[in-house]
């Protein structure tokens, strides 16, 4: 008897990007079968409106204060899920039973109780006549917990897929960057420092670039020691006393007087100093790191992590998994998994009291 179930991820992440959309059959325990991938990039101007509303948000009144933009954007983007969603349906031909839904991270304050994802599951499941699981975070922070990471469960099942035998973190290097380590059935998972964010913020704020390609103009500037030094203990108390992170926590005002490619040196090599010293911090002993998300594909900011770690890093592609949809496949999984009630999040994972499972479910159609 098959108990799997084919189900569809949607994420869009802290980058602000755009929308990955992952189709796999699983049973929410051990199997996994990846079945297509797909990505959806923002429109410029929407991205635009998206990232100007979000740089607003400090608190949970603020989106109250702004409700109209807030449900005009929350409409747009929804619809934007449901074009990827229908699109990646029809390529792949497989009846879908849920749709693992993240939505857009607005802001992220679990020490206030609160995170909020924006995206209409209503709309959404009316939109695919399917069911939406959303609000992934909200029993975990209820309990104690941080919301974040989620994608650690998925980490654990891929690392059992893998055959790996030694010690294994897989670090997610997306807007935010984040670790699961597994080994003998041990499990933990955090926040380890900014990703892509300074970088890409930095990048869009001055020159109107979405991302430093290959890490070309950060190997083409000098690397400021003496900013890094002035600034870098105070930002890694902050990142290391830290679990889980909002985007806006990192500002790039350190390297501003620079000229443009030693800022983005600079910036990418903070970037790899604060997760290289978060994760030797954590762990004494050589272990395994494998790389995914879309810093993996920052080949400056990559060799600088494997000088500054030591360790030997493979990327997640070397085990014919796509690192671009790590995420999206995961909340499928955990659409899954919440679906049949069992555990999203753990002590371990998101210091939530006790294993919680999570999202809710929304059927319009």
């Amino acid at each position: 008897m098959d108990n799997s179930f084919i189900a569809l991820g949607l994420m869009s992440g802290t980058s602000l990007d755009g929308i990955d959309a992952s189709i796999i059959k699983s049973d929410g325990q051990d199997s996994l079968e990846i079945i297509g991938n797909k990505y959806f990039i923002y429109p410029k101007e929407f991205k635009k409106k998206l990232s100007s509303f979000i740089s607003k948000i400090n608190k949970k009144s603020d989106i109250k204060e702004n409700l109209n933009t807030y449900k005009s954007l929350e409409r747009d983007l929804t619809f934007f899920h449901a074009k990827i969603s229908k699109n990646i349906i029809k390529d792949n031909n497989y009846k879908i039973q849920l749709i693992g839904f993240h939505g857009q991270t607005i802001i992220h304050k679990p020490k206030d109780g609160f995170s909020i994802q924006m995206g209409d599951a209503n709309l959404l499941s009316q939109e695919l006549k399917q069911k939406v699981i959303y609000n992934f975070r909200a029993n975990d922070i209820k309990n104690n917990g941080e919301g974040a990471p989620l994608t650690p469960v998925y980490h654990k099942l891929l690392i059992k897929k893998f055959k790996i035998k030694n010690p294994t973190l897989i670090l997610n290097i997306g807007g935010i960057s984040n670790y699961t380590y597994y080994f003998n059935h041990k499990m933990t998972a955090k926040d380890v420092g900014p990703g892509n964010v300074l970088i890409d913020t930095y990048l869009e704020k001055t020159k109107g670039i979405n991302y430093d390609k290959s890490g070309e103009i950060a190997l083409s500037g000098n690397i400021n020691l003496d900013i890094i030094n002035q600034f870098y203990e105070h930002e890694f108390y902050n990142v290391e006393e830290k679990h889980s992170y909002d985007r806006k926590e990192f500002d790039f005002g350190f390297v501003k007087g620079l000229e443009f490619e030693d800022a983005v040196a600079t910036l990418t090599y903070f970037t790899a100093l604060l997760i290289s010293q978060n994760i030797k911090k954590n762990f004494k002993n050589k272990i395994n790191i494998i790389l995914s998300g879309g810093g993996r594909k920052n080949l400056t900011l990559v060799n600088h992590l494997k000088k500054l770690l030591n360790y030997e890093i493979n990327l997640i592609d070397n085990f014919n998994i796509d690192g671009d949809f790590i995420e999206s496949q995961a909340f499928a999984y955990l659409s899954i998994r919440s679906y049949l009630k069992k555990p999203i999040t753990y002590p371990s994972t998101t210091n939530v009291k006790t294993p919680v499972t999570g999202g809710e479910i929304k059927i319009n159609y």
